[in-house]
């Protein structure tokens, strides 16, 4: 039989109280940015995007679609799981968790691409910059809603 001794049992409390409070720190430092970086580098891979760019991009995204974001809770769940690697850890989520959390992916890439220059780099080495929103400049594009008869 093994014997706990009260050092042993001191000792094995301290790391847990330690470790809860590394992972809190690690968990409350997350920010939006964070979320919103893991997310497109897990469908574009690593991002070649200044902090202001993508400081930018997320402050207009926010404004643009507020509702868009998931729980501040599901939000650094999702972000620390993703920085860690263990993103199919999310299939562990309730369904509408999911689908929120699939709705926000399709906004942010959506808007990705609407906000940032990435589709119209040279070649992939490029740097992403935030550009903001730009309006329909198509010459030939019919602005006026269809005439119901």
């Amino acid at each position: 039989m093994m014997k706990i001794t009260r050092r042993a049992a001191l000792a094995v409390m301290a790391g847990g109280v330690a470790s809860t409070g590394i992972a809190y720190a690690a968990v409350s430092s997350l920010s939006d940015e964070d979320l919103v970086r893991v997310t497109l580098e897990k469908y574009f891979g690593k991002l070649n995007m200044r902090i202001e760019h993508l400081q930018q991009f997320v402050l207009e995204f926010s404004n643009r679609n507020p509702w868009i974001f998931p729980s501040t809770k599901v939000a650094d769940a999702v972000t620390l799981l993703e920085t860690v690697k263990l993103g199919e850890a999310r299939r562990l989520l309730p369904r509408d968790k999911r689908e929120d959390l699939t709705h926000f992916e399709r906004w942010v890439i959506a808007e990705f691409h609407m906000l940032t220059d990435y589709a119209w780099r040279s070649s992939p080495g490029d740097p992403i910059r935030f550009t903001g929103w730009h309006p329909c400049t198509n010459p030939f594009a019919n602005l006026e809603p269809p005439k119901v008869a």
